[in-house]
């Protein structure tokens, strides 16, 4: 089940939120904190048990059989489930961590806004990388160009890590562009190094990467917005030499 281990929490925002996966993370004996799914409905005065002010439990009945499902794992599913909601200012969060002693309402929802990181990881990905505009046009070499991406990606992550562990910080305290960027200054100096010089260049690597320490940045959002602006001209769909004879394609003489 998504390789959960024993133990794991799952992180996902509403659109996880539903009966048959909080049952199915169940079974795989690990735990899940989701946002609300926007349909549900919350009402802190009927809890099936009232654990403090905006925090409770709630035992949900098993839906009908959705048309994707068969009707064998259907039948596998439990009749009713509990499950605990916590609520701040903005958002309610559904977990299956129902012990508020052990796992405080004030940490469920610290833990959830960490979700947030997946999100700025996919900007990092498409924006610092250039990968919201991949260029190759066959499958087969899109399959590579992403493959290569990412493999570059975790490098760079993986060097961060390293330069947490040499600071005394954590991998979410280092920039990553400052990591990429000092990957590529010493790329071609990293693939003449040997022995004790590589292990040298490496060090100074960490020591450069570890000057860009960035903020702490609670509750950061950003806007649902692109700044990529459209052109005003038609899209090239034509080899240059044919378009070139193309009246449809012709310009205005300077």
């Amino acid at each position: 089940m998504f390789q959960l281990r024993v133990g794991d929490i799952l992180l996902g925002d509403a659109n996880f939120e539903n009966y048959f996966l909080l049952a199915l993370v169940l079974q795989a004996k690990a735990d899940v904190v989701f946002e609300k799914n926007g349909s549900r409905i919350i009402d802190f005065r009927k809890c099936y048990q009232k654990l403090a002010s905006k925090d409770g439990l709630f035992k949900l009945k098993r839906p009908a059989r959705p048309e994707w499902m068969s009707q064998e794992l259907y039948d596998q599913m439990p009749e009713d489930l509990v499950i605990r909601a916590v609520r701040n200012k903005s958002r309610t969060i559904v977990t299956t961590l129902l012990d508020a002693e052990e796992y405080p309402r004030t940490e469920i929802i610290a833990l959830y806004l960490k979700r947030w990181h997946v999100e700025t990881d996919f900007d990092v990905i498409k924006t610092t990388m250039k990968m919201d505009m991949l260029r190759c046009k066959s499958p087969e070499m899109v399959r590579k160009e992403i493959s290569v991406n990412l493999l570059v990606y975790n490098v760079v992550r993986a060097l961060m890590g390293k330069t947490a562990e040499h600071i005394g910080k954590t991998p979410r305290e280092i920039s990553f562009k400052a990591a990429q960027e000092t990957l590529v200054s010493f790329h071609q100096t990293l693939l003449g190094a040997s022995g004790d010089w590589l292990e040298e260049k490496v060090a100074n690597m960490l020591e450069i990467i570890g000057q860009h320490v960035v903020g702490n940045r609670p509750g950061r959002s950003e806007p649902r917005a692109v700044k990529r602006r459209p052109k005003p001209h038609k899209r090239l769909q034509h080899p240059r030499a044919q378009a070139r004879r193309l009246k449809q394609c012709q310009g205005k003489a300077a």
